[in-house]
């Protein structure tokens, strides 16, 4: 076999240090001991050089400008705060959008909640193969589904406040969107795509902070227009790099998610929910002593980084002095 000098090839801890320091990756912050710890112990080598893509590397070369292991460990640890934050605000965006759903459907006259469950399964066979694979596998809800299959193994008899409690968080948004183009009345549907998108690169995990410079999947990416107008609208968002910023998948996703979450939560019975999250959240990117703020330094020469920074802390700041403010209403 003809050898691929294109292939990766299986480094060691030692030599993912020498190629480290092959590419200029500096170690004078974080000592090369302290790196084979944090490569061993705390992150892998394949993840961790990821976030090395918000950096500039020679094309002749292949090394990096302004570089430092730390960085990247810096970048690593910041992207699982943010990767907790966006969890925790989907988690209630999901149960609220189920509750007004529910209430919506309550107060419905020309829906019984089976009629449309039936419309929408007919429309998402793989909700059914869920609820399907649910019943005849070990899961919290297998009960559930299994008292919802018939003779031939397929769900019947399915009202809304059945099935909301068996759907994967992209199957209760299609569900979602399916009562709401029925019967139409407010919703958040042009907002869904972003934030289940948002919400699945955290749950599994995904680097979020490694595509400020280059972005991720922009072929297949489509900006919110409706999102855009809202912050079109705001005079205190002028200064901004709306347009530039918001071509970046993960920070327009992450700041379509900020705004739906306080919408949502903007009624009496979850507003200091709401003001509570949005404190840690201002504490966290904001605050001088705030986690993303205790290594700044690290990145005062990368532009993208700040740059992107920037602008997500003061989309943060603007929603948080409108959610004190007593005449806002809404957001969206």
């Amino acid at each position: 076999m003809e050898n691929q000098t294109d292939d990766k090839v299986k480094l060691t801890v030692d030599e993912q240090i020498t190629d480290m320091r092959t590419k200029n990756v500096q170690f004078e912050i974080c000592s090369i001991e302290d790196a084979k710890k944090f490569l061993k112990y705390n992150n892998y080598y394949f993840k961790l050089k990821s976030y090395a893509r918000n950096y500039v590397v020679n094309p002749q070369t292949k090394k990096y400008y302004n570089l430092d292991f730390a960085y990247l460990v810096e970048l690593s640890k910041l992207d699982m705060h943010i990767r907790k934050i966006i969890l925790e605000m989907s988690l209630d965006v999901e149960h609220y959008l189920k509750v007004r759903l529910m209430n919506d459907l309550s107060n419905n006259p020309l829906e019984d909640g089976y009629n449309i469950v039936e419309v929408f399964l007919q429309y998402n066979p793989s909700a059914q193969e869920d609820i399907k694979r649910k019943a005849s596998t070990y899961s919290f809800c297998s009960d559930l589904a299994e008292k919802h299959l018939n003779q031939y193994n397929e769900p019947e008899k399915l009202a809304v406040w059945n099935i909301v409690e068996l759907l994967s968080f992209g199957n209760f948004m299609e569900l979602y969107t399916v009562y709401y183009q029925t019967y139409k009345s407010f919703n958040y549907i042009p907002y869904l795509k972003s934030i289940k998108f948002i919400r699945n690169a955290a749950a599994h995990n995904n680097c979020l902070l490694s595509s400020l410079k280059k972005p991720n999947s922009v072929k297949k990416f489509s900006k919110t227009k409706e999102l855009a107008n809202v912050l079109g609208k705001a005079p205190e968002l002028r200064h901004l790099n709306r347009e530039g910023m918001m071509k970046n998948p993960v920070i327009h996703d992450f700041v379509t998610l900020l705004f739906v979450y306080n919408d949502v939560m903007k009624v009496s019975a979850t507003k200091n929910v709401r003001n509570k999250k949005m404190q840690e959240i201002r504490t966290l990117f904001c605050d001088d002593k705030g986690r993303m703020k205790r290594n700044k330094e690290f990145f005062e020469k990368n532009s993208y980084i700040k740059d992107a920074y920037f602008f997500v802390s003061s989309i943060i700041e603007y929603i948080d002095k409108k959610n004190h403010n007593p005449k806002h209403t809404n957001f969206l």
